[in-house]
Order: C-alpha cells, then sequence, then structure tokens
C-alpha cells in the first residue's frame, strides 16, 4: 500500500488541530443545580398542624439529592447553598452549629454563600469549621485587611461545562451579627464586586452562579447591573420562588439571569435543570455562552420521602452527646405568657429581671427581639426555650448617668411594638405626650447620678440603634450567658403565667 502524500499531511493537520483546538463545549450541555438556602439549624422535620407526617429535615433531603445525582448523573449535578446554616433550633445550637457543618460535609456541597448567621459563633470558629468539615463557603465582598476574606467563588465542572459560583454576602451583617464577631472586615457593595469579577475569571468560567444574601429586591438589582450572569439564587425570604424571575425576548431569548430562591429551612429543594450553548466569535476566538433552556421546580421534603441511612447515623452520633441535657425535658409551664398590647412581655420581664440580679445591678434593659418567637401556653422544654432563644448573649454591665439614660429610653418609647423595643426591670417609665417620667425602683430618675445598668452584650455594642451604649467607658462582662441563667431560672419557678406581669410601661 503506497504511502500518503504531502498534500494528504496539509490537509490532515489542520483538522487534527481543530479537533484539539475546538472542544466539546463549543456546542451544548446539560447541568441540574440543586440548591438550599436559610437552613437555621433545621437539622429535624417539622411538624405542621394540619400533616399527618413531618416535613423537611436532612434525612430526607439528602435521600432526595441522592436520587436525583443518580438520575442525571452526579458528574452533571452541583449542590449548593445561599447560606445562614446557623442558629434557630437547639439541636444545632446545643452543638454549636457542629451538626450542620457535619451534614453539610456528608451531603457533598460544591459551594455555600456566606450568610449573616454564619458568624455567630464568631470569625475564627467560621474558619475553624471551614478547614475541619471542608465546607466551601464563599463571598466575593467580605473583605479583611484588603485581602478576601474567604474565596470569591469555586469553579466548578458540570458535565463538559465550566461553572464559577460566586458568593455575595449582605452588608446587614454588620448590624446582625455581634459587632466583635465581624469586627475588622469590610462587606463591599455587591454590585462593584460582581463587576471586577467578570473579568477576573472569564477565562475559567462558562456560566456564572450566584449564591446571594442581598434578598430578592437585591437579586434583581444585580441582576439588571450585571447581565453577564447567567443564575441568581437568592435568599433571606420567608418563602420561597415557586416561579422563577426570568426576562426573555419576543423570540424566547432569555436575557440576563434567571432568578429563583428554595425558601427557609430547607422545606423544598430548589432544582434548576440548564441546557447551555457556547459560539465562538470568529475574529476574536472567544466564547460566549447562554441558556437555550431551562425547566426549575422547588421540590417538597415530604414525609413521603425515604431517609437516607448515612444522614441517620450521623445524627444519631450527635444526639448521643446530648444525653446529659435532653433536648424535651421539661423546664416550666407557661400560661397565655405572650405580651399585652402595651408592649411589657412576661418573657421581656422575667429576662431583665434575671439579668438584674444576676448582675447586682439598678437596672437592666434588654431588647424584646431577644426572643426570635413566642410561646403562649403549654410546657416549655429546652428545646423550645433553644429555639425561642437561638441567638445567646453575655450580661455586661455599664455606669450610665441618668440624664443619658433618659434619652435612650424616649427612644426606646418610639419604638414600642418593635423587636427593638426594650423590656425593662428595676425600673418603670410613663410617657405623657412627649415628656417621659421614669422611677428606679420608688424613687425619681436622678439626671446626675450615675446608675448600673445590665444589658446584654448585643445592646452594649450598640445592636438594634442604641449606639450610645458603646460610649461608656465603663463597662465590664460579666462571663455570664442569659439562656442558661433563663434555663434555671424556669426549673426553679415552674410556671409562667402572664397574670404575673406588671405594667411597667405606662402610655397615655
Amino acid at each position: 500500500m503506497p504511502l500518503p502524500g504531502r498534500s494528504f499531511f496539509r490537509i490532515l493537520f489542520p483538522i487534527l488541530f481543530l479537533a484539539i483546538a475546538l472542544p466539546a463545549w463549543a456546542k451544548e450541555g446539560q447541568i441540574t443545580i440543586l440548591f438550599t438556602s436559610d437552613h437555621h439549624g433545621q437539622v429535624e422535620p417539622i411538624h405542621v398542624s394540619n400533616l399527618s407526617k413531618p416535613v423537611g429535615g436532612l434525612t430526607r433531603r439528602m435521600a432526595l439529592i441522592q436520587k436525583i445525582r443518580q438520575e442525571v448523573g452526579e458528574k452533571n449535578v452541583i449542590l449548593v447553598d445561599t447560606g445562614d446554616l446557623f442558629r434557630g433550633t437547639a439541636f444545632s445550637e446545643m452543638t454549636n452549629g457542629k451538626v450542620d457543618c457535619a451534614a453539610y460535609q456528608l451531603m457533598h456541597y460544591d459551594a455555600i454563600g456566606l450568610g449573616e448567621q454564619d458568624f455567630d459563633y464568631g470569625k475564627k470558629t467560621l474558619l475553624e469549621y471551614r478547614k475541619e468539615f471542608m465546607l466551601p463557603w464563599v463571598s466575593a465582598n467580605v473583605v479583611s485587611a484588603g485581602q478576601p476574606f474567604l474565596r470569591p467563588y469555586v469553579l466548578k465542572s458540570a458535565g463538559n461545562i465550566r461553572v464559577g459560583l460566586i458568593g455575595f454576602s449582605s452588608q446587614d451583617a454588620l448590624s446582625v451579627a455581634r459587632r466583635e464577631n465581624v469586627r475588622g472586615l469590610v462587606f463591599n457593595p455587591a454590585d462593584a464586586a460582581a463587576k471586577g469579577l467578570h473579568s477576573i475569571f472569564k477565562k475559567d468560567a462558562d456560566i456564572f452562579v450566584v449564591l446571594s444574601r442581598m434578598g430578592l429586591e437585591g437579586d434583581k438589582k444585580l441582576a439588571r447591573n450585571n447581565s453577564y450572569l447567567h443564575v441568581i439564587l437568592g435568599s433571606r425570604e420567608k418563602t420561597g420562588l415557586f416561579e422563577p424571575i426570568v426576562n426573555k425576548l419576543k423570540d424566547g431569548t432569555i436575557v440576563g439571569p434567571i432568578i429563583g430562591q428554595a425558601g427557609p429551612q430547607g422545606l423544598y429543594l430548589g432544582r434548576l435543570d440548564l441546557t447551555i450553548e457556547g459560539h465562538r466569535d470568529p475574529k476574536t476566538k472567544n466564547a460566549t455562552y447562554s441558556i437555550t433552556d431551562y425547566k426549575y421546580q422547588l421540590i417538597p421534603i415530604t414525609g413521603d420521602l425515604p431517609e437516607d441511612p448515612q444522614m441517620i447515623a450521623l445524627l444519631d452520633s450527635y444526639r448521643s452527646k446530648l444525653k446529659t441535657k435532653p433536648l424535651d425535658e421539661p423546664l416550666a409551664e407557661a400560661v397565655k405568657a405572650d405580651a399585652n398590647d402595651q408592649g411589657d412581655s412576661i418573657w421581656g420581664q422575667m429576662a431583665a429581671d434575671e439579668i438584674r440580679k444576676a448582675s447586682d445591678a439598678d437596672i437592666a434593659l434588654i431588647n424584646s427581639d431577644f426572643f426570635h418567637s413566642d410561646f403562649n401556653t403549654g410546657t416549655i422544654t429546652r428545646a423550645i426555650l433553644y429555639e425561642m432563644i437561638p441567638t445567646d448573649n453575655e450580661i455586661v454591665t455599664v455606669e450610665v448617668p441618668g440624664g443619658y439614660l433618659r434619652k435612650i429610653l424616649e427612644v426606646a418609647a418610639l419604638k414600642r411594638g418593635q423587636g427593638s423595643f426594650l423590656q425593662v426591670s428595676g425600673i418603670k417609665v410613663q410617657q405623657n405626650g412627649d415628656s417621659v417620667s421614669i422611677l428606679v425602683g420608688d424613687q425619681p430618675l436622678k439626671d446626675r447620678q450615675k446608675y448600673l445598668l445590665a444589658l446584654n452584650d448585643f445592646l452594649a455594642d450598640g445592636g438594634d440603634g442604641y449606639e450610645q451604649f458603646r460610649r461608656f467607658k465603663y463597662r465590664k462582662r460579666t462571663n455570664v450567658m442569659i439562656r442558661e441563667l433563663l434555663e434555671k431560672a424556669l426549673l426553679s419557678r415552674k410556671s409562667l403565667a402572664g397574670t404575673d406581669l406588671e405594667k411597667r410601661w405606662i402610655f397615655q
């Protein structure tokens, strides 16, 4: 057989070169994105009164994730969460969030946004957990000492599509988290960070997926200003988006990113199936990618779904560590223990009284939203107390001149009905029009006298808009944690009844 001539090789070599230079991604690819948000420690299923079986929970979430991975091929699936793993349930809180981290590690999340509550155990603990559990937290707009605090993004290949998973944290973390937990961090505007990122890693990724903590309106703004993004998966809303927000031209072409939200507490698993097409510019040889088709759904985690045995075993191992303080242990009975229409709360008064006694202070103040939920009537268990107080605080004492205290209470009076309204102990406050009269014990408040005031550390750091408390130089941390203090108080008093409520705020 004669050897090919030179003309054959002149034709063959360019063909081989093109075959190497133009990989399969130049035409089409399919990926599946699974997404969750605002986990808030919801490891266990939630019991809903009108349903016979509980919903949500990690054992069923993992089983559903594994089922989808098997159906479409694990290499084609990306699993993400938009952040706020911590705080919200007793199980999570009593393990300091470790049960949530271990569970997310077991489920093999590819990227996790950095939420406000993820700072609740402090920056150092967050970095330790990231290393211990190999969790891929990402945030492109949080900076420490001029450098990214965490990885801005994660690059993940799904099939033949390269996906950039970008995190954008909310600047609200500066007001939601304890000041010491975010000290030294700068939260840059998401828009500015998004524009800079495109030029940095557009060569490394074909499509760009955002894990956002901006809220829905923030997501819409991000989409308007950054059309190069393909998907924005958001959070911080009370419910998920059962239909995505998609902008299309008349011919059906998708313009800008698809916006979706799975909703809080793992009640739904979001699923977004995408068909991606890449087109190469014949002049620049650069490829651009677009979504040509999609299917979006929120899949409910119902009680009829199977449970994953590995997750069952993991959660059981953490439950065994809680035997000395069982979650279902009764602490006291509540009888119509709710707030009245004047803003006084029996829960708030009990907390303020215990804080004042424990610190031997003249006066104690606590913000009403220290309690994240209400419990009116029934048996108060440890689990219920931890769900009411998912974020514990330390008692701090400060010396405050009476005149400053008067101004603070005048501000508090305007916040009646809000979470920042102050529950009080050791004083009575009466508002008559614009004037406020205050009794400390049974004596009128003296503007020039200094009073020892006990607060939770959130207020002492200027939380809920009370920046005045940060100005006082004499302050002392007591190392007394309020939730543990209240747990002991409930065990001692056996009951908490609305009939014990005192009128400490009087509005006329």
